[in-house]
């Protein structure tokens, strides 16, 4: 038995199937969940843009038959890289759509797969794709980690700027009381926070034992 695009112990991606052919639909949404990939099946250009909205987070893959009526593939890509411009899109093209899938291409689709389908090529594309995915996913974490770190590098600098402000303004000739006067002052004009003023007040007291 051939083993699942996706993984049994991986989540599966989400994966938003466009075709106005009721039969096609309904065989690659078998085909797809099968798979692996969670299907949500639209049968024209307009339920896909409904579902393209309304999908929180959105879908990690759309694949998209070119030539519908109303709203088509062309239409439903745009709006798919609008909305999650990592996304990756493929485009279902019937012969004599030659000039539709070079410009869908052009216009950011991943690639494009011929119809009839051979199943075997289908899928390799659907592999390569889910590689591609889990790079950007893997990207994305990596930002937000960064992003992450970043922001506490900030409050890191922020407070010792804080301290070593106070380091200027704590004259050690001042008093003992007057000095954890100023602590307090520097905490009401938030200056220093709670855990800031805390760990002050505990070095101050503890200068002041003999």
């Amino acid at each position: 038995m051939v083993p699942p695009i996706i993984p049994t112990h991986l989540p599966p991606q989400r994966l938003l199937l466009v075709d106005d052919d009721a039969v096609l639909l309904e065989t690659l949404q078998e085909l797809l969940t099968a798979e692996g990939f969670a299907v949500t099946a639209a049968a024209s250009g307009e339920a896909a843009g409904a579902f393209l909205e309304a999908a929180h987070p959105p879908f990690d893959l759309v694949l998209t038959d070119l030539v519908m009526p109303g709203k088509t593939g062309m239409d439903v890509l745009r709006q798919a890289l609008a909305i999650n411009p990592s996304a990756t899109v493929l485009v279902l093209s019937g012969y004599g759509t030659v000039r539709e899938a070079t410009e869908a291409m052009d216009k950011g689709a991943f690639g494009l797969v011929n119809k009839p389908l051979q199943l075997e090529a289908f899928r390799q594309t659907l592999r390569r794709i889910v590689e591609r995915t889990q790079l950007i996913r893997e990207r994305d974490q990596l930002k937000g980690r960064v992003q992450e770190l970043e922001g506490r590098i900030g409050r890191l600098e922020a407070i010792q700027g804080r301290m070593e402000m106070l380091a200027q303004r704590m004259d050690p000739r001042l008093p003992e009381t007057d000095q954890l006067q100023l602590l307090k002052a520097l905490r009401s004009r938030n200056l220093l926070d709670e855990v800031q003023f805390e760990t002050a007040r505990k070095a101050l007291l503890a200068g002041w034992q003999p």
